[in-house]
């Protein structure tokens, strides 16, 4: 059982980022996160709701759900919605060795998420789509493969 766990209900819409982000930040202040991860946390969470609003939402909002658990001394970053799934398989990666302005428009998101994740899970069910995004040994007060 987690012994830290909060969730954030809110409408997908661009708007709302900053909302998403000050929710991230105080969990991992409350969760006692190691400093030197809340960013890479935040743009994480950033960057799979920024996709959802756009893609699977359209632009348009839609029910986003975030939830942040600490599990031992790892962080659990779940994002649940309705919009429409994707095949991440499908995503192209971005080609990082080309000059930026040579690389096309996108596409980072993805990307950004595997680099800053140890963990990215992808499940599409009937009607909802869940991403779970952890981040091993994260917190400062826990030796790594401890327990709480």
């Amino acid at each position: 059982m987690p012994s830290f766990c909060r969730e954030l209900a809110i409408s997908g819409r661009v708007a709302e980022l900053p909302v998403i982000l000050d929710f991230v930040e105080t969990a991992c202040a409350a969760a006692g996160v190691r400093a030197e991860l809340w960013f890479d946390l935040q743009l994480a969470v950033e960057e799979a709701c920024a996709n959802v609003i756009e893609h699977a939402y359209g632009g348009k909002g839609g029910d986003l759900v975030i939830t942040f658990t600490a599990r031992g001394p790892d962080v659990v970053l779940t994002v649940l919605d309705h919009g429409r799934p994707f095949a991440p398989e499908q995503v192209v990666a971005p080609d990082m060795s080309l000059p930026l302005t040579q690389r096309r428009i996108g596409g980072l998101g993805l990307h950004l998420m595997y680099q800053l994740m140890d963990e990215v899970h992808f499940d599409f069910g009937e009607g909802s789509n869940t991403l779970v995004m952890v981040k091993r040994n994260a917190l400062a007060d826990l030796p790594p493969g401890a327990a709480i």
